[in-house]
């Protein structure tokens, strides 16, 4: 097996506070960076991961210091993996009304986007964290 067979990109980033929306999107662009994902296959990482952590942080209940954890991993030729944790009140995406369920605010574009563009592969509460997971195909 050559270095190209095993190659793979992986990146963990935990951050609280303010700072969190905007150390996760650069977090994202330099794993874009590393994994070799250009264009709209990054564009559509970084907005997702935007979108997940800018609704933790407005919606989520979280205290102030509380930490967001992200891993961002690809191995080559395959999807992004993205696992995202925090501390703030359980919230299931999965099962989230769409924006035409509450067209008085607007409220789900961007779950819908996140829908669209990407997998939703599990949702659990463990040790009073939520842990959400999803696949972006890059292809």
């Amino acid at each position: 097996m050559g270095y190209r067979d095993s190659y793979s990109a992986s990146v963990t980033i935990r951050c609280n506070g303010g700072a969190a929306i905007r150390s996760c999107v650069e977090a994202a662009g330099s794993f874009c960076a590393e994994a070799g994902i250009e264009g709209p296959p990054a564009a559509r990482l970084a907005i997702i991961i935007e979108e997940l952590v800018t609704n933790i942080a407005d919606h989520g209940g979280m205290a102030v210091g509380e930490m967001v954890e992200l891993t961002l991993r690809r191995a080559e030729g395959g999807p992004v993996s993205v696992v995202l944790s925090d501390a703030g009140i359980p919230f299931d995406p999965r099962g989230a009304p769409t924006d035409e369920a509450i067209p008085d605010r607007g409220g789900g574009a961007g779950l819908n986007l996140v829908r669209s563009w990407a997998i939703l592969r599990d949702y659990r509460r463990e040790s009073g964290r939520n842990r959400l997971e999803l696949e972006l195909p890059v292809d």
